[in-house]
């Protein structure tokens, strides 16, 4: 009976040995793969650097591309994360608060102006009566002295509200006129659960060339971004970058460029909500001169990438829709699944302030190729075929 049991006792021993494996195996599956609606890694959440968020979840800061002949790119990391994307209704000024403020420092500007004024026409007038030099007890300095500081003080908060005044007043009516594009609203919250790298800066021309063997662009310059591409000519780059490489490469889907561009801010540009911010951070038409620039000559934004506002519009992976935005938490959208333009992001050197903002969209036809398009790539782990 013993010698039978022992044979079935190992059956069971191998069974257990067995599901212990089956389920660590599935353990490790599900570590690394895990399922569309839960982050990869740690949400970012803005307090930290990207270097340091990095660092935390031991990925590299970095990646490099290489391309060949000594050519090479750039690509910084995207940490996950949630960002508002759109354009919010501007909240309006706040008047009768800066008009209070404004009064206010009028009426103690004048109450401690003539306070000091009447305080020294006595110590004068005592003084010629008595036919000696004036002469100012502690009180009296003393109450000069704090006549003349209500005075100073109520002056600069005059002035410091009038000033504020006249900059809210600027900010809402920029407010306004960003707010008539209906296809940026409503502003709504977007969770992207992936990490993913981008481009430091948009391709260049020696890049492209090194990858396709041509240059199409109209402004020669091998640092200057390359331009007169289509959506079609930057798919086949990426494939063949991909190809080339063994690394998943694609164009950014709108949320990821959105996303990447504001680097946590929520103003127009991701330096400020003045066109003065803007012009510390792109080539516009204010400021270009009627051409492209080489790359990352302006300040990058919080997570190092350069050109993200100006210079050239970029290309993003999506199908273009005048509705896409919705009121519900979007979880690493991807645009519709059919359509007829794609989606332009950025600005370029020949368009105003207005279409450079974070939150702008632009469409084009996939085919069509112009002197102010071009376009910088995303690298992934994996990715849904873009066709």
């Amino acid at each position: 009976m013993l010698k039978q049991d022992a044979p079935m006792r190992r059956c069971r021993w191998n069974a257990a040995l067995l599901a212990i494996v089956l389920t660590a195996t599935c353990s490790i599956t599900s570590a690394e793969e895990p399922s569309d609606n839960k982050p990869t890694y740690p949400l970012w959440d803005g307090s930290e650097s990207v270097a340091d968020y990095a660092k935390r979840v031991t990925l590299p800061a970095t990646k490099t591309l290489d391309l060949g002949n000594g050519v090479s790119m750039e690509l910084v990391l995207i940490p996950p994360g949630r960002f508002v994307m759109g354009t919010a209704e501007p909240t309006p000024v706040d008047e009768d608060g800066f008009y209070k403020k404004i009064v206010t420092g009028q009426a103690l500007l004048v109450v401690s102006g003539v306070a000091l004024l009447v305080m020294l026409a006595v110590v004068i007038l005592r003084a010629v009566r008595k036919r000696q030099r004036p002469k100012l007890s502690l009180a009296r300095l003393l109450a000069i002295t704090v006549a003349a500081g209500g005075a100073l003080l109520s002056g600069v908060h005059w002035r410091q509200s009038a000033r504020g005044l006249e900059a809210a007043r600027l900010v809402f009516t920029m407010a306004l006129v960003r707010s008539a594009n209906d296809n940026e609203k409503p502003a709504h919250p977007v969770m992207l659960t992936k990490r993913f790298y981008v481009g430091k800066f948009p391709v260049t021309q020696e890049q492209y060339q090194q990858v396709i063997g041509a240059n199409p662009s109209n402004f020669i310059g091998k640092d200057n971004p390359v331009e007169q591409v289509s959506w079609d000519d930057a798919q086949a780059f990426c494939k063949k970058l991909a190809a080339q490489t063994k690394q998943a490469v694609r164009l950014p889907t709108e949320a990821e460029w959105e996303y990447a561009c504001r680097a946590g801010t929520t103003t127009m540009y991701y330096s400020g909500d003045m066109e003065a911010d803007l012009g510390r951070v792109a080539w516009y038409s204010a400021n270009s001169k009627s051409g492209t620039h080489p790359v990352g000559q302006k300040e990058p934004n919080a997570f190092g990438l350069y050109d993200m506002h100006g210079n050239v519009w970029q290309w993003c992976q999506d199908w273009y829709a005048e509705d896409y935005y919705g009121k519900s938490l979007a979880t690493d959208p991807e645009g519709p699944v059919q359509g007829t333009f794609r989606v332009l992001r950025g600005g370029s050197w020949d368009y105003s302030s207005m279409d450079c903002r974070s939150a702008f969209r632009r469409w084009y036809n996939p085919d069509r190729r112009k002197y102010y398009i071009g376009f910088r790539v995303v690298a992934v782990p994996a990715f849904r075929t873009p066709f």
